[in-house]
């Protein structure tokens, strides 16, 4: 990556400030894509490659977990929202803290006030994090991507350099620790295919043609 992670929030910032300036049409397109995925499905790569299609802005779980981190010593990110904006992001944390039966803490609260200031300025690609059961309120489209475990535990190989003993044990690792992430935080399982409006094989199909499906259920 070009930029350092600090730069890229500062830029979204920035961008987000100038468009509370303007005067924004309601929307009725979907303005926020969530996509969850098992390791080694590709998730990175298809939301990098959306968000190159479409032109919308790309939230992984670095750049979230950043954010939350910076929240906790300023309110600038939950600032860009106009007061309207903040009383939605108030309401949505403690309904959502209720309806889930979540206990709350620091960093639940934030996660929570991040991914509703995200997906109330719209444009965006959320990789992760919970997002598509945070955000049900808004006008979200939510995506699962899957794949056989031979050609994810082959994906991991390449991407990693590992043997396949290696890329198994990590494949493992990391859906177990997702699922508890979810689970923790949003009191969701997220291998629940009714938790999304589409699930994708990524085994049986490339990026581009991953890409295309989601840009045609949107449309």
């Amino acid at each position: 990556m070009s930029k350092s992670i600090h730069r890229l929030i500062d830029e979204q910032i920035k961008r987000w400030e100038m468009d509370s300036k303007k005067e924004v049409p309601i929307q009725e397109k979907v303005q926020v894509i969530t996509i969850s995925r098992e390791s080694g499905s590709q998730g990175f790569e298809v939301a990098k490659a959306l968000c190159n299609e479409i032109g919308f802005d790309l939230f992984d779980h670095e750049i979230v977990n950043l954010m939350v981190e910076t929240s906790k010593n300023s309110r600038v990110l939950l600032e860009t929202l106009d007061e309207r904006g903040m009383n939605v992001v108030e309401d949505v944390v403690s309904n959502f803290v209720n309806k889930h039966h979540l206990w709350e803490d620091e960093y639940s609260k934030l996660l929570i006030k991040i991914l509703t200031t995200i997906g109330k300025h719209g444009k965006a690609v959320i990789l992760g994090r919970g997002a598509n059961c945070v955000l049900q309120h808004l006008n979200i489209f939510r995506v699962r991507l899957v794949a056989p475990l031979a050609i994810r535990r082959q994906n991991i190989q390449n991407r990693l350099d590992l043997n396949k003993e290696y890329a198994q044990k990590h494949i493992v690792s990391t859906d177990a620790n997702r699922a508890a992430f979810v689970k923790r935080y949003s009191n969701s399982d997220s291998t629940d295919s009714s938790n999304y409006d589409l699930v994708i094989n990524t085994g049986a199909l490339s990026v581009e043609k991953t890409v295309q499906i989601i840009k045609c259920a949107i449309t």
